[in-house]
């Protein structure tokens, strides 16, 4: 693989076109995946990476990772540093680049990322999969501006794949897309999914302002319930579309609790019946509001409403939510087979974690094998051979 210095001296000579110029930046191999290749993919897409004043500096952090992965010594101590056997599905990734472009993410300073310090996170709670998603923003940094937005996600997700490839066993990764620009998010969900291999699609609460719900993203919607491999959707909160004495980190709960409101009411969660969907937070407020919401809309619709949230939507535990806040869902009579490990690192303060997966695996209400499905078998029963295991 050549270094980063002999890629700019070489760019520094060759620079032909914008797409010339990325390529010569991109390392050609990363433990097997090809990110020059990808790079003159977004070309042929019409995607202008170089739109972004941080895409040198993303692909300067993907060639000095590569040159870390792709050292045996290196990946042979990552691949054996746990042997617990936890799948977290809500975990997140901060490259440096994208903390300059956020450097607060819901009002709280956003945190620092390593790949190293995220492994040795993992060998401390027994986590040996983590299935790595962008928190808020995403791609919506640039508001209103679309080919910002658009270049934005495929550079997340070229360098989100990157980060997978380096160590396959331990990583897998959500596909960000560029809503509310729908035909531009089918196109992104496509390539990510198929190209890139991500093995489910992470959204937020809203978009620009758009709820999942808004009918203008029916057709996105339409696209992912056409896939046969049964597409995962992974909805994280972001800031509300609305602003109440300031918009603090608990605004992310009731955030989820409004998403799916809207889902509720517009019909998208029982109209799209492919679309499997994963809760943050075990659904954060929505369980509080949950019978006064659909109560309203009549006993069949109640019905009907009810078993999707049994069936198609999958809630994490990401946070404090054991056992108190699970309550709320268990009240429902939803399945604890729709229960999935979650761990907001690294954005959560350091002393939560295991005071968080503690109050888990320690619940009464749960019996050891309830416990081992939440940590494992009920995600490899949702995502199946998505995920490399």
């Amino acid at each position: 693989m050549k270094s980063f210095t002999s890629l700019l001296l070489l760019g520094a000579l060759a620079y032909t076109t914008v797409a010339d110029e990325l390529t010569d930046l991109a390392p050609d191999d990363v433990a097997g995946f090809n990110v020059t290749q990808t790079i003159v993919d977004s070309s042929n897409s019409g995607i202008d990476l170089s739109l972004l004043n941080c895409t040198t500096d993303a692909l300067q952090f993907i060639n000095t990772a590569a040159s870390v992965a792709n050292d045996t010594t290196t990946r042979r101590k990552r691949t054996n540093i746990n042997t617990g056997n936890g799948i977290d599905v809500h975990s997140h990734l901060v490259f440096p680049w994208y903390k300059a472009l956020v450097p607060t993410t819901g009002g709280s300073p956003t945190p620092d990322w390593t790949l190293e310090d995220h492994m040795s996170f993992n060998s401390g709670l027994s986590i040996t999969k983590t299935i790595l998603g962008n928190s808020a923003p995403q791609a919506n940094v640039f508001f209103g501006q679309k080919d910002l937005t658009v270049a934005l996600a495929r550079l997340i997700n070229i360098s989100t794949a990157a980060m997978r490839a380096m160590n396959p066993k331990a990583l897998d990764f959500f596909c960000v897309v560029p809503l509310p620009y729908v035909s531009d998010a089918i196109v992104e969900a496509k390539y990510c999914l198929d190209t890139l291999k991500g093995v489910g699609i992470t959204t937020m609460t809203n978009h620009e302002g758009l709820y999942l719900g808004n009918s203008a993203l029916d057709g996105f919607w339409s696209y992912v319930n056409s896939r046969t491999d049964k597409p995962i959707i992974y909805v994280h909160p972001t800031s509300p579309y609305m602003k109440v004495n300031g918009n603090g980190l608990v605004e992310f709960y009731f955030e989820t609790a409004r998403c799916y409101m809207d889902l509720s009411y517009s019909g998208v969660l029982t109209k799209y019946t492919n679309i499997r969907w994963i809760a943050a937070h075990v659904g954060g407020a929505f369980p509080s509001i949950l019978d006064r919401m659909i109560k309203s809309l009549g006993t069949s619709m109640e019905t009907i409403l009810k078993s999707v949230y049994s069936t198609r939507v999958f809630w994490d535990s990401a946070g404090p939510t054991y056992p108190n806040q699970v309550r709320g869902l268990l009240g429902y009579n939803i399945p604890k087979s729709q229960l999935l490990l979650g761990t907001d690192f690294p954005y959560a303060p350091a002393s939560v974690y295991t005071g968080a997966f503690l109050g888990m695996v320690n619940d009464a209400d749960f019996n050891q094998a309830e416990i081992t499905n939440i940590l494992r078998n009920n995600s490899v029963a949702l995502f199946g051979k998505k995920l490399t295991l």
